[in-house]
Protein backbone atom coordinates (compact mmCIF):
# COMPACT_ATOMS: atom_id res chain seq x y z
CA UNK A 1 0.00 0.00 0.00
CA UNK A 2 1.21 3.47 -0.88
CA UNK A 3 -0.06 6.67 0.73
CA UNK A 4 1.25 9.82 -0.95
CA UNK A 5 1.17 13.13 0.93
CA UNK A 6 2.30 16.34 -0.71
CA UNK A 7 2.06 19.96 0.26
CA UNK A 8 3.89 23.23 0.52
CA UNK A 9 6.65 24.00 2.97
CA UNK A 10 5.36 23.77 6.56
CA UNK A 11 1.90 22.70 5.37
CA UNK A 12 1.64 19.93 7.99
CA UNK A 13 2.43 17.08 5.60
CA UNK A 14 4.92 15.32 7.92
CA UNK A 15 2.52 15.47 10.87
CA UNK A 16 -0.30 14.12 8.69
CA UNK A 17 2.02 11.36 7.44
CA UNK A 18 2.92 10.36 11.01
CA UNK A 19 -0.78 10.15 11.84
CA UNK A 20 -1.35 7.84 8.88
CA UNK A 21 1.56 5.63 9.96
CA UNK A 22 -0.03 5.22 13.37
CA UNK A 23 -3.43 4.41 11.85
CA UNK A 24 -1.93 1.74 9.59
CA UNK A 25 0.27 0.15 12.23
CA UNK A 26 -0.71 -3.04 14.03
CA UNK A 27 0.75 -4.35 17.31
CA UNK A 28 3.18 -6.41 15.19
CA UNK A 29 4.35 -3.38 13.18
CA UNK A 30 7.64 -1.61 13.55
CA UNK A 31 7.47 2.05 12.54
CA UNK A 32 10.32 3.16 10.31
CA UNK A 33 11.16 6.75 9.42
CA UNK A 34 13.44 7.24 6.41
CA UNK A 35 14.82 10.77 6.68
CA UNK A 36 16.36 11.99 3.43
CA UNK A 37 17.20 15.57 4.42
CA UNK A 38 20.77 16.67 4.90
CA UNK A 39 21.48 19.16 7.69
CA UNK A 40 23.46 21.60 5.54
CA UNK A 41 22.48 24.81 7.34
CA UNK A 42 21.02 25.98 10.66
CA UNK A 43 17.45 26.18 9.37
CA UNK A 44 17.55 22.57 8.18
CA UNK A 45 19.15 21.45 11.46
CA UNK A 46 16.29 23.12 13.36
CA UNK A 47 13.64 21.49 11.13
CA UNK A 48 15.22 18.06 11.57
CA UNK A 49 15.42 18.61 15.34
CA UNK A 50 11.75 19.68 15.43
CA UNK A 51 10.67 16.49 13.59
CA UNK A 52 12.78 14.29 15.88
CA UNK A 53 11.36 15.89 19.05
CA UNK A 54 7.78 15.50 17.79
CA UNK A 55 8.30 11.79 17.12
CA UNK A 56 9.89 11.25 20.55
CA UNK A 57 6.74 12.63 22.20
CA UNK A 58 4.54 10.09 20.44
CA UNK A 59 3.50 6.89 22.25
CA UNK A 60 4.79 4.68 19.44
CA UNK A 61 8.50 4.07 18.98
CA UNK A 62 10.13 4.99 15.68
CA UNK A 63 13.20 3.46 14.06
CA UNK A 64 14.89 6.30 12.19
CA UNK A 65 17.08 5.81 9.15
CA UNK A 66 19.14 8.83 8.06
CA UNK A 67 19.53 7.90 4.39
CA UNK A 68 19.90 10.74 1.89
CA UNK A 69 20.76 8.50 -1.12
CA UNK A 70 20.70 4.81 -2.08
CA UNK A 71 17.47 3.94 -0.28
CA UNK A 72 17.67 0.51 -1.89
CA UNK A 73 20.15 -0.42 0.87
CA UNK A 74 17.29 -0.30 3.40
CA UNK A 75 14.94 -2.72 1.62
CA UNK A 76 16.23 -5.85 3.44
CA UNK A 77 15.54 -4.40 6.91
CA UNK A 78 11.76 -4.15 6.49
CA UNK A 79 9.19 -6.88 7.09
CA UNK A 80 5.66 -7.35 5.76
CA UNK A 81 4.22 -6.01 9.03
CA UNK A 82 6.25 -2.79 9.06
CA UNK A 83 4.95 0.67 8.22
CA UNK A 84 7.51 2.92 6.55
CA UNK A 85 7.42 6.72 6.30
CA UNK A 86 9.68 8.22 3.63
CA UNK A 87 10.20 11.94 4.27
CA UNK A 88 10.77 13.19 1.66
CA UNK A 89 10.96 12.43 -2.06
CA UNK A 90 11.93 16.02 -2.84
CA UNK A 91 15.14 15.86 -0.80
CA UNK A 92 15.94 12.35 -1.98
CA UNK A 93 15.63 13.38 -5.64
CA UNK A 94 17.79 16.48 -5.09
CA UNK A 95 20.42 14.40 -3.31
CA UNK A 96 20.49 11.85 -6.14
CA UNK A 97 20.39 14.36 -9.02
CA UNK A 98 22.91 16.88 -7.77
CA UNK A 99 25.51 14.44 -6.43
CA UNK A 100 27.35 14.93 -9.72
CA UNK A 101 26.97 16.84 -12.98
CA UNK A 102 24.57 14.37 -14.59
CA UNK A 103 21.59 16.66 -13.86
CA UNK A 104 22.63 18.77 -16.83
CA UNK A 105 21.12 16.23 -19.22
CA UNK A 106 17.41 15.56 -18.98
CA UNK A 107 17.87 11.91 -19.96
CA UNK A 108 20.17 11.38 -16.96
CA UNK A 109 17.59 12.94 -14.64
CA UNK A 110 14.86 10.62 -15.86
CA UNK A 111 17.19 7.63 -15.61
CA UNK A 112 17.74 8.43 -11.91
CA UNK A 113 14.00 9.00 -11.43
CA UNK A 114 13.20 5.61 -12.98
CA UNK A 115 15.74 4.00 -10.63
CA UNK A 116 14.08 5.76 -7.69
CA UNK A 117 10.65 4.56 -8.85
CA UNK A 118 11.93 0.97 -8.92
CA UNK A 119 13.23 1.38 -5.36
CA UNK A 120 9.86 2.77 -4.24
CA UNK A 121 8.09 -0.24 -5.73
CA UNK A 122 10.52 -2.56 -3.92
CA UNK A 123 9.99 -0.69 -0.65
CA UNK A 124 6.22 -1.04 -1.04
CA UNK A 125 6.54 -4.81 -1.56
CA UNK A 126 8.87 -5.15 1.45
CA UNK A 127 6.49 -3.61 4.01
CA UNK A 128 2.82 -3.38 4.99
CA UNK A 129 2.48 0.27 3.99
CA UNK A 130 4.72 2.95 2.53
CA UNK A 131 3.81 6.55 3.29
CA UNK A 132 5.62 8.96 0.98
CA UNK A 133 5.95 12.70 1.68
CA UNK A 134 6.85 15.27 -0.97
CA UNK A 135 6.75 19.00 -1.60
CA UNK A 136 4.36 20.70 -4.00
CA UNK A 137 6.55 22.98 -6.11
CA UNK A 138 4.50 23.37 -9.23
CA UNK A 139 2.44 26.54 -8.82
CA UNK A 140 5.27 29.02 -9.31
CA UNK A 141 5.66 28.75 -13.06
CA UNK A 142 8.48 27.44 -15.22
CA UNK A 143 11.94 28.07 -13.73
CA UNK A 144 14.62 29.89 -15.72
CA UNK A 145 17.67 27.85 -14.81
CA UNK A 146 18.31 24.41 -16.27
CA UNK A 147 18.97 22.61 -12.99
CA UNK A 148 15.71 23.70 -11.40
CA UNK A 149 13.81 23.00 -14.61
CA UNK A 150 15.15 19.43 -14.86
CA UNK A 151 14.56 18.89 -11.13
CA UNK A 152 10.92 20.03 -11.26
CA UNK A 153 10.17 18.13 -14.46
CA UNK A 154 11.66 14.96 -12.96
CA UNK A 155 9.85 15.45 -9.65
CA UNK A 156 6.57 15.93 -11.52
CA UNK A 157 7.11 12.65 -13.35
CA UNK A 158 7.87 10.86 -10.06
CA UNK A 159 4.74 12.33 -8.45
CA UNK A 160 2.61 11.04 -11.33
CA UNK A 161 4.05 7.52 -11.02
CA UNK A 162 3.50 7.48 -7.27
CA UNK A 163 -0.05 8.85 -7.38
CA UNK A 164 -1.06 6.48 -10.19
CA UNK A 165 -0.02 3.55 -7.99
CA UNK A 166 -1.06 4.94 -4.59
CA UNK A 167 -4.20 3.82 -2.82
CA UNK A 168 -4.45 7.22 -1.12
CA UNK A 169 -3.15 10.62 -2.29
CA UNK A 170 -3.41 13.62 0.00
CA UNK A 171 -2.68 17.32 -0.39
CA UNK A 172 -1.69 18.93 2.92
CA UNK A 173 -3.04 22.46 3.20
CA UNK A 174 -2.60 24.46 6.40
CA UNK A 175 -2.45 21.27 8.46
CA UNK A 176 -5.57 19.79 6.84
CA UNK A 177 -5.44 16.55 4.85
CA UNK A 178 -7.34 17.06 1.59
CA UNK A 179 -7.84 13.59 0.10
CA UNK A 180 -7.40 13.67 -3.68
CA UNK A 181 -7.48 9.90 -4.32
CA UNK A 182 -8.90 7.05 -2.28
CA UNK A 183 -10.54 7.42 1.11
CA UNK A 184 -9.29 8.93 4.33
CA UNK A 185 -8.34 6.56 7.15
CA UNK A 186 -10.62 7.83 9.90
Amino acid sequence: MIVFISGGVRSGKSRIAETYVQKLATPESSLHYIATARALDNEMKQRIDHHQKRRKKQPMKWITWEQSVRLDKLIPVFTKSDVVLLDCITNWLANELFADESWQKEANCFHKARQMWIVLQQLEKACKALIIVSNELFSGGVPDDLGTYHFMKTLGWLHQQIVANAQIAILAQNGIAVVKKGESLS
